[in-house]
């Protein structure tokens, strides 16, 4: 066992460890509280219950409603995952129909199988340029909602991810209007949008273009602490007492005092500074896609993507940092930010690397970034390619997704009821998938239990494991599959 714990191994990162490019959004810069350890308490009188509010708490959730817009929101203080899985269950009951988009996030994959939902997937256009998902397109979502009208099936909730994780938003207005058409109900995973709609120059949030139901990750790109979120309620299709009611199955029954604290002084700061503070940080963004805009080797995903493949806006303060060549990978580029140049960025694919930026970050290090990215890009230009060719197929987590739909045949909640069995993975083509696969981060399922594995998945995840990627799901070069009894 190691002489240091986890604690020690924090407070030795706080003084020697890399400039964070990733969640949470307060950066390690931004101290809105005090020591935790004198504010943690638990229901003592005069300080309100969050799973019944009726005081301090109570005014500071209608202090953020009020901020943001919303009918209605709630403090979250077990992530977006607590708000997807609330959400879902409190407008679903067991076996209902729900159209989720095939890169929803894992939490809405766990709802389905709780409930025991007939799931039908939507997938998201691909940005061809880039190998990654784009935007929704409305039209694709009607189509489903049709065909499960014409099956006599009622589809009760449509679910969405906007923006992604590299920035991408859809248009969420017309999907609103599509899903409301036929009497859904929309619900937006916005974690990666908490920022959104603070200041002029960012898109606008999903509760403002009709979307019923809107879960923000506070965590990732605020001033606040890890494991914070936002649920936002939005016109009159769902009572507040029904979220209430499945919030209270979601959220731990001793909600912590600190993480509440630190929602509210999030909100707070917003209401003060957040406007100047947000539209500086565009200002640096600008200048900083402005020096990597004509570089030969490495490329930032910026605007220029908006109006193609389904996307409907973009959030600059995501640093999508792909590689134009195959001189190098993805996890090459991690590991030569960090090692020789003390950046740690947020998620690393085949052949990107993902930055994050947030209205607590060091304006200079954004910017001394683009002199890195300019100087690697100078060494790329003459160094001899390496071995390390990248297959065209297996260019990004989404790419396996590209030609083809995940073939289902059973839904989650049966896979995993059935008996399972370990094959090896490479061996494993035409079973039936017992377990989830993953990249992580995000968690993004890149096979759920009862789709059938693939050629195409297997050499996809081989190549994932060569370049040292972090695959969830296999262990020891095996996975679970669905006992077929003979």
């Amino acid at each position: 066992m190691s002489d240091k714990g986890l604690y020690e191994k924090l407070i030795e990162y706080r003084q020697n460890g890399k400039y964070p490019f990733h969640m949470p959004g307060h950066k390690r810069r931004e101290k809105l509280l005090v020591d935790p350890y004198e504010i943690d308490i638990t229901e003592i009188s005069g300080f309100d219950n969050l799973h019944h509010p009726e005081g301090i708490i109570k005014e500071c959730m209608d202090n953020a409603s009020e901020f943001f817009g919303t009918d209605k929101t709630w403090f979250l203080v077990n992530g977006s995952s607590c708000g997807l899985l609330t959400a879902i269950n409190t407008v679903t009951r067991i076996g209902d129909c729900i159209i989720i988009g095939r890169n929803c996030h894992k939490a809405v994959y766990n709802a389905i199988e709780l409930r025991n939902l007939k799931a039908r997937y939507i997938y998201p256009q691909i940005i061809d340029e880039y190998g990654i998902y784009g935007g929704y397109n409305p039209k694709d979502i009607e189509k489903q909602l049709q065909k499960a009208e014409e099956n006599g099936e009622k589809v009760k909730a449509v679910v969405v991810t906007s923006p992604t994780y590299e920035g991408i938003v859809s248009d969420i207005e017309n999907i609103a209007k599509v899903v409301h058409k036929y009497g859904s109900i929309l619900i937006v995973d916005e974690a990666h949008g908490a920022h959104l709609g603070i200041c002029e120059g960012l898109p606008k949030p999903a509760y403002k273009l009709g979307a019923d139901i809107v879960i923000e990750s506070a965590h990732k790109t605020l001033p606040a602490m890890t494991q914070t979120a936002f649920l936002h309620l939005c016109g009159n299709r769902i009572e507040t007492e029904q979220i209430m009611e499945t919030i209270a199955i979601y959220q731990t029954s001793s909600p912590s005092y600190v993480l509440m604290a630190s929602l509210d002084k999030c909100i707070r700061e917003l209401q003060d500074r957040g406007r100047e503070k947000l539209e500086k940080l565009l200002i640096t963004l600008d200048m900083f896609y402005t020096k990597v805009n004509n570089l030969e080797n490495i490329k930032v995903l910026g605007k220029e993507c908006v109006g193609k493949s389904g996307v409907y806006d973009f959030d600059i303060c995501k640093l999508s940092i792909f590689l134009n060549t195959f001189k190098i990978s993805g996890k090459d580029l991690e590991e030569e930010l960090r090692k020789n140049y003390g950046f740690e960025m947020e998620m690393t694919s085949a052949k990107y690397v993902l930055g994050m930026t947030t209205m607590c970050d060091s304006m200079q290090q954004i910017l001394k970034l683009a002199e890195v990215l300019e100087e690697l890009d100078n060494k790329l230009k003459g160094s001899m390619q390496t071995n390390m060719f990248i297959k065209e197929q297996t260019l990004t987590n989404s790419e396996h997704l590209k030609d083809r739909e995940n073939i289902t045949v059973m839904s989650i909640y049966e896979a995993k009821s059935k008996l399972s069995e370990e094959r090896l993975f490479v061996k494993s083509e035409g079973k039936i998938s017992a377990q989830y696969i993953y990249i992580y981060p995000p968690e993004i399922p890149l096979i759920v239990p009862g789709e059938i594995i693939s050629k195409q998945l297997i050499a996809q995840l081989q190549y994932y494991k060569e370049i040292n990627l972090n695959v969830k799901g296999i262990e020891k070069d095996k996975i679970k599959v669905v006992k077929v009894n003979k």
